[in-house]
């Protein structure tokens, strides 16, 4: 069974996904980019690795180290624990994100699968998202398998899990020849920016609601004002204060679709300072007022 948008964000920015681990962690999510306000599913990582593969529209794909444009029939890989996020240049664009398990395909924890053919690539610097584009036969095989996945899920025949972590295995295994000479020549991952910024964007997603300053978010990783605002551009180009108030307005317009609270509660629940600057950012950002959005939302 194919989940229809469900994203949703815990605490640290890490996604909510319904794997049960226990089972068949596995799960594949179909998106529309129209469900969401500014066609934006913003900064997020989680433990599992994502193969996504975009059916229609155009995308900016972002990883602290990586952007780059996506064309519908292609689709990217990203690493375990990399934070990442997805904006649709145009409407009517759609996504197919199948998140799953490392154990899905390397078996009990430790196993050689996992020392020879996981491990080394979840250490690799330079794989945070890997692009596949129908531009060889190699890249074209990985499409294949994953369009092969998706079918299957949606269809479930008898003993679709076999074949399903038979067409992942084939993903991944061609995956692993792709990268062989990038992973050859990149050092281990360092993880300093990425802890450091996930503390500071869990400080953001705890105390939204309140007045925030630099110092505040810095000090939620232990650093100066200076690196924190160097942190924030090295990793995903914007600043503190940017990314604060994109956070409050995407918690804004979901106030606005889900309920029928005020302009004014709405503003407070977010933190904005007065109903007048909320709909001034609200507008810069969106083109429209609150209100408008609501009506069209």
């Amino acid at each position: 069974m194919i989940i229809e948008n469900s994203f949703q964000i815990e605490h640290g920015n890490r996604e909510t996904v319904p794997l049960t681990s226990d089972a068949f962690p596995y799960v594949c999510i179909r998106t529309d980019m129209d469900h969401y306000a500014d066609r934006t599913i913003g900064w997020h990582w989680h433990a599992a690795y994502e193969i996504v593969f975009f059916s229609a529209g155009r995308f900016t794909v972002r990883t602290p180290e990586q952007e780059f444009v996506a064309e519908a029939g292609s689709a990217v890989f990203i690493n375990t624990g990399v934070l990442h996020s997805y904006e649709a240049m145009e409407n009517g664009s759609v996504l197919y994100a199948q998140i799953f398990d490392m154990h899905l395909l390397s078996g009990i924890i430790s196993s050689v699968f996992e020392e020879k053919y996981f491990s080394p690539l979840n250490r690799c610097a330079a794989l945070q998202a890997w692009p596949i584009k129908p531009e060889s036969i190699r890249h074209l095989e990985m499409l294949r398998s994953t369009l092969r996945a998706i079918e299957l899920v949606k269809t479930e025949p008898f003993a679709y899990e076999f074949d399903l972590r038979s067409e992942l295995c084939s993903f991944w295994r061609a995956l692993l020849s792709d990268t062989e000479a990038v992973r050859a020549a990149s050092p281990l991952r360092s993880s300093a920016d990425a802890d450091r910024l996930k503390q500071m964007l869990d400080y953001i997603q705890d105390n939204y609601r309140e007045r925030i300053s630099l110092e505040q978010i810095a000090s939620a990783a232990g650093i100066s004002v200076r690196e924190c605002t160097r942190c924030f551009k090295r990793c995903i180009e914007t600043s503190p204060t940017a990314y604060l108030n994109q956070y409050r307005l995407r918690i804004a317009c979901r106030m606005l679709r889900e309920t029928s609270e005020s302009v004014l509660t709405i503003s407070e629940a977010c933190g904005f300072s007065s109903p007048s600057y909320f709909t001034k950012t609200f507008r810069d950002a969106l083109g429209c007022t609150p209100l408008e959005y609501r009506k069209t939302a």
